[in-house]
């Protein structure tokens, strides 16, 4: 659905979203009532975040559009109106290769605009329920296959660029630096060996045991946390 257009006020983008259906049939999509619609068209009281995310699910827009007008690829968080920086937040879009100079600490890719792709926009009550702090985060597109199905080349990952303690690793999908290359494995910390499983998901790939006392060492550079995978494949 085209947003080019900014729609003034919520009642207006609604409207938009509910176009020729009936408010009867677009508020039992949503699993709304009929009358609360019609108090958002009336401006006669504001929809919870919940309901929110429902009608943008239903309309087929982006709950930022929906709520502030603007387009879903923010450039400046600063563009969002005050009272909606509590509902949405924006995460930076890396390049993959930029995340060996982010471990180096040669660059701060969450500060650079110039290292910053695009911006993605995610509900925060969302990211709060799955634990995720957003000043830690960052999406990147997967450019291997050595994960398929589990994930493929191409998709956009959630990535948390929290400081990673490998002792404290047991299990999870993680980026990390072997031997100057940046790599996507499923770690798995083996207490009998003393060592971890790096385990690719695509059969074809080698797995592989670093023990923790080898000479081959490799650093946890970030982990996957969500896919982003797209409905239409």
């Amino acid at each position: 659905m085209p947003m080019k257009q900014n729609y003034s006020t919520f009642a207006k983008r609604l409207k938009y979203i509910i176009g020729d259906d009936s408010l009867l049939s677009f508020s039992k999509k949503c699993g709304l009532s009929e009358s609360a619609i019609r108090k958002y068209i009336r401006e006669e009281s504001e929809p919870t975040l919940q309901n929110l995310l429902m009608m943008a699910d239903v309309g087929n827009v982006s709950v930022a559009w929906l709520a502030t007008g603007n387009d879903p690829f923010l450039s400046n968080t600063n563009l969002l109106p005050k009272d909606t920086k509590n509902i949405v937040v924006t995460i930076p879009e890396v390049h993959f290769d930029s995340l060996v100079d982010v471990y180096k600490q040669e660059i701060d890719h969450l500060a650079k605009k110039e290292n910053i792709l695009t911006e993605w926009v995610f509900s925060r009550d969302w990211l709060s329920r799955s634990g995720l702090i957003d000043s830690e985060l960052a999406i990147v597109q997967i450019p291997y296959n050595n994960m398929a199905n589990t994930i493929k080349t191409g998709d956009m990952a959630i990535i948390s660029l929290a400081e990673n303690d490998l002792n404290r690793i047991f299990s999870g999908i993680y980026i990390i630096l072997l031997n100057d290359k940046l790599l996507i494995k499923r770690v798995q910390y083996d207490p009998v060996e003393n060592g971890y499983h790096l385990i690719n998901d695509n059969p074809i790939y080698k797995n592989h045991l670093i023990k923790q006392d080898g000479a081959v060492p490799f650093n946890i550079i970030a982990k996957i946390e969500h896919i982003l995978t797209n409905v239409a494949d």
